[in-house]
């Protein structure tokens, strides 16, 4: 088994930092929608922010950053720059070229120091508030690694995703399909892990791209529904909740062809607290075909690929 990551063949022309934050892209909001049921709101609210970008490109895995305006009182200096998964193949979700999407989750965090809880996050609530007209500063793009290959008719791939982190997911996935995926003979998963079954992303449009294209498996995992994780010796999970893994691994019987082919690459984006339960699934599907290290081996080989946080 190799012990050292090799790259897969992605393009040597990737456009990176093309704007900076000393010269940054001036964006312009186009739509705000809200994916996630209001009753949600604001705890679990998630909005498709669609901006116009003059003169960006980039391609699907990358990211854009977003500088909110403002100084922060902490340290008397602007607003850090946040990073944000773009959600729209590089030509945009009208393929005209000029537009890119985020997915932004409305975040709240806890002030260890002064013990405040609750407290708004200042770049995700400037985007989730933000109107048609509105102007951003963005930068970028950034992102080598997280990209489809250029062979990518010739593989099979598994995309895994917890919240936002389907956003690199939703542009790959237009990004195949646009350029004809569904004859490469090949084929893609994706499972999506949410909370609540009125919160799972672009849910329409994964079912509509489900009964399309027969090489494309999609299967959600809702971890405060009342499904109970059938594999509790196997796989025990908090609360005894589905997750991700239990549904990668409840599915296996479509999904293991592709994790167990030689060119095959597995993708992770969303919570780092995923990412020890996929790679455990991964192992279990390699034992049942007389493989193990299924997982360490997938990541020796690069073909395991993840941005989690």
């Amino acid at each position: 088994m190799s012990t050292n990551i090799t790259h897969l063949p992605t393009p040597t022309d990737l456009p990176i930092n093309t704007f900076s934050m000393k010269h940054p892209l001036q964006a312009t909001v186009l739509a705000n929608t809200q994916l996630t049921a209001p009753a949600r709101a604001p705890w679990n609210d998630t909005r498709h922010i669609l901006i116009q970008t003059p003169g960006l490109s980039y391609v699907s895995g990358q990211s854009v950053g977003v500088m909110p305006p403002g100084i922060d009182p902490r340290t008397n200096r602007p607003y850090a720059m946040r990073l944000y998964s773009i959600a729209s193949c590089g030509r945009g979700d009208d393929r005209k070229g000029d537009t890119l999407s985020l997915v932004v989750a409305r975040h709240f965090w806890d002030n260890p120091e002064t013990g405040e809880k609750g407290i708004p996050g200042v770049c995700s609530h400037f985007l989730c508030d933000s109107k048609p007209g509105d102007k951003l500063l963005l930068t970028g793009p950034v992102g080598k690694r997280f990209v489809l290959p250029l062979d990518f008719m010739e593989r099979d791939f598994v995309f895994v995703a917890t919240g936002t982190g389907v956003a690199p997911f939703r542009a790959m996935l237009a990004d195949l399909f646009d350029q004809g995926y569904e004859r490469s003979g090949r084929s893609v998963t994706l499972v999506l892990g949410v909370p609540f079954a009125d919160s799972i992303l672009y849910d329409n449009e994964f079912q509509a791209m489900k009964k399309q294209y027969a090489n494309f498996t999609y299967v959600t995992a809702i971890s405060r529904g009342d499904d109970v994780n059938p594999y509790p010796d196997l796989f025990p999970t908090r609360g005894n909740k589905v997750y991700a893994h239990i549904a990668l691994w409840h599915n296996r019987q479509h999904i293991a062809p592709s994790l167990l082919r030689s060119n095959s690459v597995v993708y992770m984006c969303g919570l780092k607290g995923m990412e020890t339960g996929v790679q455990d699934v991964i192992d279990h599907v390699g034992k049942e075909s007389g493989i193990e290290g299924l997982s360490a081996q997938l990541l020796a080989e690069g073909r395991l690929l993840r941005e989690v946080y």
